[in-house]
């Protein structure tokens, strides 16, 4: 009776491996500021809808809107992810989040058109994720 070869277990890649290479760094860096300037950014919008409108629920409606889209902007539109270039994608993406930041600083929108940019934004946003 032969017995399989044993495998030798494949190697993971540590982070200093990955982080290594330039591309995966700076694309590491970005996403990590995206992140982040988003989340500073819907936390930002949300206590400005609060302190303008005295509401909680409008407040915290902010906030929701600016993550809660992407579960179905995921859902329906990260098949569309695939068919496109990934550094097109990438640069659409962050293009239309520095146009909207842009949008709702300079104009002086009512909290229901802020709210519907915030929600168009977060929807489109895991196309560029992908």
């Amino acid at each position: 009776m032969t017995s399989a070869p044993d495998l030798a277990p494949q190697q993971r890649a540590t982070y200093r491996e990955v982080l290594a290479n330039r591309r995966f760094r700076l694309l590491f860096v970005t996403r990590t500021l995206t992140v982040t300037a988003d989340s500073l950014r819907i936390m930002t919008v949300s206590v400005l809808v609060f302190a303008t409108t005295g509401s909680p629920l409008l407040g915290a409606l902010t906030f929701g809107v600016g993550f809660l889209p992407q579960l179905a902007g995921s859902l329906f539109l990260g098949s569309l992810a695939d068919r496109a270039r990934p550094r097109r994608l990438v640069t659409a993406g962050y293009g239309l989040q520095c146009a909207a930041a842009a949008v709702m600083g300079v104009a002086h929108l009512p909290v229901a058109a802020i709210l519907v940019v915030i929600a168009a934004v977060a929807c489109l946003t895991p196309l560029s994720a992908a």
